[in-house]
């Protein structure tokens, strides 16, 4: 299943701050096993395309590894150097559902499906970042 298919059968159960453990790993964990290689737009203070080459997962929680490959948009970064790497993660009760995307509790937002990164990296290579971001923000043009 991709977000929005889950958004749509389990959105009451989901989509709340903090929710049920063992139900939010069961149903958001294969999501993180399903990758467009490895690959998935992240966003916190910055949009970007991440790589996720050492993804840990558990029945309590997930914590990944992540290398910044394409930069979308700096966001407050505009003046400051973005980092190359970082790790992310979160319990599964504080990760959450949004309408196309997962999010951590006040912290970063990530898009996982495998043919939303494919299409974001075809317009990062054909430069058009701007349209990048707004289909990103279900801006669609």
């Amino acid at each position: 299943m991709i977000v929005a298919e889950l958004n749509e059968k389990y959105h009451e159960e989901l989509s709340w701050t903090q929710g049920d453990q063992e139900l939010r790993y069961n149903l958001l964990s294969p999501l993180f096993q399903n990758l467009y290689e490895n690959k998935a737009v992240y966003h916190e203070r910055f949009t970007c395309i991440i790589q996720l080459p050492d993804i840990v997962i558990s029945p309590e929680s997930f914590r990944a590894k992540v290398r910044r490959l394409s930069l979308i948009n700096p966001g407050v970064y505009q003046n400051m150097p973005i980092p190359e790497n970082w790790t992310i993660g979160s319990n599964w009760a504080w990760l959450r559902l949004n309408v196309n995307c997962l999010s951590a509790y006040s912290s970063w937002v990530l898009w996982p499906d495998p043919i939303f990164v494919q299409k974001i990296e075809e317009l990062i290579q054909e430069n058009k970042l701007d349209v990048a971001d707004n289909l990103i923000w279900g801006e669609s043009k």
